[in-house]
């Protein structure tokens, strides 16, 4: 538990200065402070408070003369043998951040060491997007298309079958956009999305002799 703790109180440590949390100190004599947050220890915090005298100066306040804290966006602290302790609300959603930190991290670390695999999945999106759009638009287009060119009802009155031979038209004509366009779009996307997995799936290995490419299929 004191390891856990220890790890939560050094990731607000070096954190949360660049979040401009809000803290609200809840003092034991019973008097309030509200200011912003700047650093945090388990045996220290610091704070630039609203509407102090001090103004622009930093505020440094110790466990002894603090009944309890709230920081916006994290809960309470509380002071337990002359620490500040996170209660249980306040742990979880640290870890959370914690986490959440640390996955886009190594997101961002894979990236730096493999270019190729931004590149392909950004490629492989962007096929993917336009396959999404494609297709379905071909699809509709062909069916408007076949609709439009089936053929009119010739039976009724006359303003009856110009309105059916209208409504034909304009089917035919939607299709006749819809259609290539989502061709073009399935014939581009397809080629994106295949290059872009070869390129995400391209490792650049290192030797001795220099740097080589290898391909996993």
């Amino acid at each position: 538990m004191k390891k856990f703790l220890f790890i939560l109180m050094a990731f607000v440590a070096t954190t949360f200065s660049a979040l401009a949390a809000t803290v609200t100190v809840t003092f034991n004599n019973g008097q309030n402070m509200e200011g912003q947050l700047v650093n945090l220890t388990d045996t220290t915090l610091v704070l630039r408070a609203y509407y102090a005298a001090t103004g622009d100066k930093e505020i440094t306040i110790l466990p002894e003369r603090v009944k309890y804290f709230h920081i916006s966006g994290i809960g309470r602290y509380n002071v337990e043998e002359g620490k500040f302790v996170p209660d249980a609300k306040a742990q979880a959603k640290l870890a959370k951040r914690q986490a959440e930190n640390a996955a886009h991290a190594k997101v961002v670390s894979e990236r730096a060491a493999n270019p190729n695999l931004v590149i392909g999945n950004a490629l492989k999106k962007t096929g993917n997007v336009c396959m999404g759009i494609g297709i379905p638009s071909a699809l509709v287009g062909a069916i408007l298309v076949g609709v439009g060119n089936s053929g009119v009802d010739t039976s009724g009155k006359a303003d009856e079958v110009a309105a059916r031979a209208k409504t034909k038209a304009n089917c035919a004509a939607a299709g006749y956009v819809l259609l290539p366009m989502g061709a073009a779009l399935t014939i581009v996307g397809i080629p994106l999305n295949v290059h872009g997995k070869r390129i995400a799936e391209m490792n650049i290995n290192y030797t001795g002799n220099g740097a080589g490419l290898s391909f996993n299929f």
